[in-house]
Formats: structure tokens, C-alpha cells, sequence
């Protein structure tokens, strides 16, 4: 892809609720955990939440009120993108809005289902239905910006939002639209989620919270769930240049894929991983291929066998060079948000790129073992990985099979 630039980046999230925020707490190593809400203290179950979201700020009391959780954070990280972009005027028909969800309205889901049980029928919203909806966060920034183009929203589980920028930038790049109002979000606060997980062994409970998430440590124990949104304006190279929009990188490569194995386990050996990181280079068109990639940002969400598998995937392709490569995993900092995973991981990536050092691995401390067994790569851990990057490669993977990954340039 040669036509897609980012032109702007919005956030919520648990270490910031704007991108300078989020920047400079990714700067400092932050680490945000705290009890899963709903749970207790005995439960030793951890989250990365957010605390200190007020929906007022970003939007009108009455969208408030018809809408869940997981919208407003999408609507918020989308103001935000629009504004960094400068765009006060859209083509309402040639902007496209899409935005990528694992699980929806889950906190509605699971308190009106409170509601039910206590209360009975009649104390359900009559905004359930239209409140739980995977495409209610696309409707709402259509909505807000009164937008008439494509209006999509896209469900691969942790892979979502990198499905919705690369759908976009694919529209794009065909001359389809202009400009997209892409990325990812979720909210799933309910304990219904995390006491599934617990149960399904993605994460084994811990009295320190600070060990829940350790991607690439050689002692890790699995996710930490998070939430959040993380959504970006792409816009075509030639109308961002001509608007004199600062542009912040570009979407240059693209590619998803099914690993075909398992509904909640990657195959062992990362094959699909490694050829969709393959494809997403491809794609690219990046005159070195391969050789070209300057750091990784890793799905890397701490769990046994999914490190090992992508690590193994990565060293297949990358681990011959005379200078290990760079790889991180942003989970430690912000736990694993579902949804909009790739898009909280590309924002991490771009400050990467903006501080000429990839950031480390938050809350790892040991990954020698791990390392010893996937080959030669530099796991970024305890202080940043100086060095230009000019090339980022991103990468997404969910249950069902759900590969994704994403090239990111600079101008």
C-alpha cells in the first residue's frame, strides 16, 4: 500500500485518557492493575481498569444514556483523532467509519442481566438491544460527525482493530473513499468475562498483581484483562499533503489470515503467525522485504503457549540477523484490552518510532529460558532498545484463529 497516512490518534485507556498521557506513562514503565471489579479480594483476579473515564467530557448526556460503556470509549479516542488530524469538514460520503469489537456491550449485558434477576422484566432498558450492539460505536462517530460513507464494524476477536484499519486502508488505497475513521474498543468489566477466563485458564490467579501479566518472562501466568479504545484517522497520502495535515506515519502493509487449529489456542508452532507477519511484509512492498524491519511490536500477552508460539514465528523469519531484533509486548503496561489490542499496540509502537528506542516489556524481568528456547531475538525488557525505527510491524491475534498484522512507516 502506497496511498494511506496517519494523520491522527486518539486513546482511552488505563494509563492515559489521551495520547500524551498515554505516552509518557508508556515512558515511565507504568504498570496499572487493580482488583477486577466485582470480584473479591480473595479471588486475587486483576485488571488494567479505568478509573477515571467521564463520558460527559466527550459527549452529550444524551448519548450517554443510550449507549454502553465500550461506544463512549470509541467516541472519546475518535474526537481525539479528529482533532490531532485537523479536519473540521469531512466529504460525509467519501469517509468511512470502522471500528473493531471482541465483545461489545458485555457490561451492559451483564447489569441489566442483574436487573432481571432482582428486579424482573420490566426493570430491563429499553435500550438493551440497540446498547449491546457490536456496530453501536461506528453508528455514534457517524453519527457525531455526520457521516454518510461506509460505516462497518469488524468482530475477530483480539484482532479486530487491526482488521478494521487494514479493511480501511484497503478502501483507501482503491480510491473508494478519502479518508477513515478506523481502530478498536472494548469494555469487558463484567465478571461474567473474567471468571470465564479464569476458568479457562487464560491467566492463573496471583496475590501480586504485578505478576499477573508478564509477556516473555520465563515465569509467566497468563493475560491481564483491560479495556479501552485506541482509534486513528487514515487518509489518503496526496489530500493529506495538500491540506498540509502532519502526517505521523503510514499504513503501509496489511494482512489477516486463520490459523485454521483451535478455537482458543494458536498451533504450536506459529506457522500462521509467521506467514501473516510474511503477507503484511509482502504487501508492504518494502524495497529491502524483510530485512527492512526495524522492531516488532508483539501480540505478547504473557500466556504460556501463545509467547512461544509467536516468538518461534518471529525467529523463523527474523532470528538470522547479525543484530537481534527488537521485539516488545505493551500488555504489561495496559493488560490485554481484546478489541482494541493492535491499535493500543501501534500507538506504543509509534512512540517507539518517535523516541528513535523501542520501549520495554513492562513487568518482565527474566525471559532468559523463553529466549533460550524460540532462538535469537532481543526481547526488550527493564530499559528501551535505542535505534531508528523506520519500519514497525504490529501484530494482532485472537481466538478462533484470528492472525493479523499491520507494517507502519514513517513519512
Amino acid at each position: 500500500m502506497e496511498h494511506v497516512a496517519i494523520t491522527g490518534r486518539g486513546v482511552i485507556s488505563s494509563i492515559g485518557l489521551d495520547l500524551q498521557t498515554f505516552n509518557a506513562n508508556l515512558l515511565a514503565g507504568k504498570v496499572a492493575a487493580g482488583p477486577a471489579r466485582g470480584a473479591s479480594d480473595h479471588d486475587n483476579i486483576w485488571m488494567s481498569l479505568i478509573d477515571d473515564f467521564d463520558a460527559q467530557v466527550w459527549m452529550e448526556g444524551r448519548v450517554v444514556r443510550n449507549s454502553a460503556r465500550f461506544a463512549h470509549y470509541a467516541i472519546a479516542a475518535a474526537a481525539q483523532a479528529v482533532a490531532e488530524a485537523g479536519i473540521d469538514n469531512f466529504d460525509p460520503l467519501r469517509t468511512a467509519v470502522v471500528v473493531g469489537s471482541a465483545l461489545g456491550g458485555v457490561d451492559w449485558d451483564g447489569e441489566n442481566q442483574a436487573l432481571l434477576d432482582s428486579a424482573g422484566p420490566d426493570a430491563v432498558s429499553s435500550k438493551f438491544m440497540a446498547n449491546c450492539l457490536l456496530n453501536m460505536p461506528a453508528a455514534h462517530i457517524a453519527l457525531r460527525f455526520g457521516l454518510h460513507g461506509p460505516q462497518l464494524s469488524i468482530a475477530t476477536a483480539c484482532a479486530s482493530s487491526h482488521d478494521a484499519m487494514g479493511i480501511a486502508a484497503k478502501m483507501i488505497e482503491a480510491g473508494e473513499i478519502d479518508v477513515a475513521i478506523a481502530g478498536g474498543t472494548d469494555c469487558p468489566i463484567s465478571p461474567l468475562v473474567f471468571f470465564g477466563a479464569r476458568n479457562n485458564k487464560m491467566f492463573t490467579p496471583q496475590p501480586d498483581p504485578y505478576k499477573t501479566c508478564r509477556p516473555f518472562n520465563k515465569e509467566r501466568f497468563g493475560v491481564m484483562l483491560g479495556e479501552g479504545a485506541g482509534m486513528f484517522v487514515l487518509e489518503r497520502v496526496e489530500r493529506a499533503r495538500k491540506r498540509g495535515a502532519v502526517i505521523h506515519g503510514r499504513l503501509r502493509g496489511y494482512a489477516t489470515l486463520a490459523d485454521g487449529y483451535h478455537p482458543s489456542s494458536p498451533e504450536p508452532e506459529g506457522r500462521w503467525e509467521q506467514k501473516v507477519m510474511e503477507m503484511a511484509v509482502e504487501n508492504a512492498s518494502l524495497p529491502g522485504g524483510m530485512d527492512d524491519v526495524d522492531a516488532v511490536v508483539a501480540h505478547g500477552t504473557g500466556t504460556p503457549v501463545g509467547d512461544i508460539a509467536e516468538l518461534a514465528a518471529l525467529n523463523r523469519i527474523y532470528g538470522n540477523r547479525a543484530e537481534p531484533l527488537r521485539v516488545m509486548s505493551p500488555k504489561g503496561n495496559f493488560g490485554h484490552p481484546h478489541g482494541p489490542a493492535g491499535a493500543l499496540g501501534l500507538l506504543a509502537g509509534m512512540l517507539g518510532m518517535q523516541e528513535g528506542a523501542l520501549l520495554p516489556t513492562a513487568g518482565t524481568h527474566d525471559k532468559r529460558e523463553l529466549m533460550d528456547e524460540v532462538g535469537r531475538l532481543h526481547a526488550v525488557i527493564n530499559e528501551p532498545a535505542p535505534g531508528k525505527i523506520d519500519v514497525l510491524q504490529v501484530n494482532a491475534f485472537g481466538f478462533g484463529g484470528q492472525n493479523s498484522s499491520l507494517v507502519v512507516t514513517r513519512e
